[in-house]
Parts: structure tokens; sequence; C-alpha cells
């Protein structure tokens, strides 16, 4: 069993950036055409990351942005490795964060937004996971 999570990243980014940031966090990956997949070492949450053509408006519910999707991603993060995986998700969308100045947003479906990369930086707005 596992929760899906949706990025979404401005046109301009290219996998080449996206492969950047994996490398970095011990994460394998395959680029093969319009697909980025792999996973992260630590949390085993795979990934899986597609162009979008023609570019899209944002679909993650209650976000207003004026610029166009190019890439959408999904990480399906093991139950059993939850916090792991959030980890390891953080981590990328730090680390894209400093590879560019494109804006993402990360998404639990589409539905209820955790992370959001604008004009004000990385603001990551609710938890994958409870802490006790």
């Amino acid at each position: 069993m596992t929760i899906t999570m949706s990025v979404e990243i401005e046109e301009g980014i290219s996998f080449d950036a996206i492969s950047a940031v994996i490398s970095k966090l011990a994460g394998g990956y395959t680029i093969e055409q319009e697909y980025l997949t792999g996973n992260f070492d630590c949390s085993n949450c795979y990934f899986a990351f597609r162009r979008v053509f023609p570019h899209d408006d944002v679909a993650a519910e209650g976000v207003e942005a004026s610029w166009k999707v190019s890439v959408r991603g999904a990480f399906h993060a093991p139950i059993r490795s939850l916090s792991e995986s959030s980890k390891d998700i953080q981590n990328f969308l730090v680390g894209l964060s400093i590879e560019t100045e494109l804006r993402f947003v990360l998404s639990f479906q589409y539905e209820s937004v955790y992370a959001v990369r604008d004009e004000q930086g990385l603001r990551f707005v609710n938890s994958m996971v409870v802490e006790p």
C-alpha cells in the first residue's frame, strides 16, 4: 500500500535538473523518452516524472497560478516507510528549489497542497506524517 503525492513543475524544467537533484539524494533513476522514473534508496519511495505537452494549468485545487506546468511527477510512498519517504520528498523539493528558480506545487492527489515554491520561496504548508 502506498500514498501518492503529486508534484507539478513550471515550464522550463529539464530532466537533467531533476536527475541532478535525485543524484545528490542517493536515488536511482532511468530516463526513457518522456519519462524519468526511479526510487529513493532510503525509503524505497518510487517516483515517476513525465513531460506535459502541451503545457498545462496547475491542477492542484486551491492554487491560483499564472504559470504553466511542463512536468508532472508522482511519488508513491510505501506506508511502512512513510516518514522516510516524507523526508526524501522534502529533501528533493529543497534540492529542486536550490537547483532552479522555477515554481512548483506538491499536493496529495491534486487535492490538498503540501508544499509551494513561488516568488516568495519554498514553503511546506502541510506534513505527510504526524509526529508524536
